[in-house]
């Protein structure tokens, strides 16, 4: 009942962002497949765990939520920096640090011991790390962005940031066993529901402050000078 009922929710979120994404003018909507995908994504896996299916031998956890984690946090992470115009190499370690978290969480959740102890560390450390990049060097770069397209980058940072924060407190618990199976699903899906389909949403109705003169998405245009605009501006 709590993954289809996820799996529900982000279904019709997806249909109504590719609604949304219509209306977005064209040279815009690059910016947002990425993250309506995400949620996409996310309505097809979720809907594979609700009919109980690819969990992986010996364990609670579940292929398609690996997987959807793997690419939800990746792209999220991603998308938020190139809309500061990050650089390439920043851009593919930010996409590489979730990636390890994702792997050192489940390792924890299984495994337990040492071996889960360090999994765990690995976890905080990630998010440490993210943290200091998004606040520090990522932030630095943003000082050449027009002043609306910086305001989104530091709001949508900081979402995320408070967001997989608070997923990442919970993650903690729930390897604890703080709570049982049901609460752990339950809050598990609202959380993964709340950063996927709230970060979605909410760079889709602020996509106008994004000027694609001065940067391209995932950083093809960032190790160069950003381009003055031209022309009135007007889509």
């Amino acid at each position: 009942m709590v993954y289809g009922s996820a799996a529900a929710v982000s279904a019709i979120a997806t249909v109504a962002f590719l609604v949304w994404v219509r209306r977005v003018p064209a040279r815009k909507r690059r910016y947002c497949y990425p993250v309506v995908g995400v949620v996409g994504l996310s309505a097809v896996l979720t809907a594979l765990v609700a009919l109980d299916g690819f969990y992986i031998a010996g364990t609670g956890q579940t292929l398609p939520g690996v997987i959807d984690d793997f690419v939800a946090y990746t792209v999220l992470w991603v998308a938020a920096a190139a809309i500061a115009g990050e650089s390439r190499r920043m851009l593919a370690l930010l996409a590489v640090i979730p990636m390890i978290q994702v792997v050192a969480f489940n390792v924890a959740a299984v495994v337990g011991g040492l071996v889960g102890l360090v999994g765990l560390a690995v976890l905080v450390v990630g998010q440490v790390l993210i943290a200091y990049l998004f606040l520090g060097p990522i932030w630095e770069r943003a000082d050449s962005l027009p002043d609306g397209q910086r305001l989104l980058h530091w709001k949508s940072r900081n979402l995320l940031l408070f967001l997989i924060g608070m997923l990442v407190v919970f993650a903690l618990l729930s390897v604890g066993q703080v709570f049982d199976g049901f609460v752990t699903a339950v809050l598990s899906e609202y959380m993964g529901l709340l950063i996927r389909v709230g970060f979605a949403g909410f760079l889709l109705a602020n996509v106008d402050a994004i000027d694609p003169a001065a940067i391209e998405l995932f950083g093809r245009s960032a190790d160069r000078p950003a381009a003055e605009p031209t022309g009135s501006g007007a889509d």
